[in-house]
């Protein structure tokens, strides 16, 4: 998803009535050191256990090379200060637009020969009220893109990962601060670029009652 209309209404729920339980699955491994060989203590390395060796070097040299190699071959995006925070005086939470990356190398399906768009990571932080449940989502933040507003580019997850960020997709309200990164691709790009939060309007789970909208605008700031 990209360029895209509003939300319709959520669902939110009152945390008071949520009740959660957790199960935790321990397991434990262990090894079978039976058919090991044990070499007397001093005792120079067999050939097979030395060519061993020298194998295990090689490959761990190989690795090391291809890793430097596929960094180097990676450009990288210019990083800007943002800082805007604003509360949802509805349900109490924390949104911080912290930074964005732009200028992002990409191989998004809508930036393939279009000279003009820009793909741009913005980072954002969350800290939840404690009235609802439900999720803080990666497609309430959009920018402007010529007129048009841009949301997250869901199938640019694996960039975000491979440059080195974590992606920002969903924030369960109950599960307290969250930070990440949203890939949003613009189709025509600004020195400037001025963003917006909206979070749709929401009608509460079991009760006649609705959760008016909340929007608040930012700007990301040219590279």
């Amino acid at each position: 998803m990209n360029h895209t209309g509003r939300h319709s209404a959520r669902i939110l729920t009152q945390t008071s009535a949520l009740a959660f339980a957790a199960l935790l699955a321990l397991s434990a491994c262990g090894t079978d050191d039976s058919a090991a060989e044990t070499a007397p203590e001093g005792a120079a390395p067999t050939q097979a256990q030395g060519e061993a060796l020298d194998a295990e070097e090689t490959a761990d040299k190989t690795t090391e090379t291809d890793d430097a190699e596929g960094a180097s071959d990676k450009a990288e995006g210019t990083e800007v200060k943002v800082g805007a925070e604003f509360t949802d005086k509805e349900t109490g939470d924390v949104i911080t637009v912290v930074s964005a990356v732009r200028n992002n190398p990409t191989e998004y399906y809508e930036a393939a020969d279009n000279p003009d768009g820009e793909m741009v990571y913005i980072e954002v932080k969350v800290e939840p009220g404690d009235s609802y449940g439900g999720t803080i989502s990666s497609s309430d933040f959009y920018l402007d893109s010529a007129g048009e507003e841009a949301n997250y580019a869901s199938s640019a997850s694996a960039e975000i990962e491979d440059a080195g960020y974590e992606y920002f997709d969903l924030a369960p309200r109950r599960d307290g601060e969250h930070t990440g990164y949203i890939p949003i691709y613009m189709s025509e790009t600004a020195e400037e670029l001025k963003g917006t939060y909206l979070r749709p309007e929401a009608k509460v789970l079991g009760e006649d009652k609705k959760v008016p909208e909340f929007t608040s605008e930012f700007e990301i700031p040219a590279s």
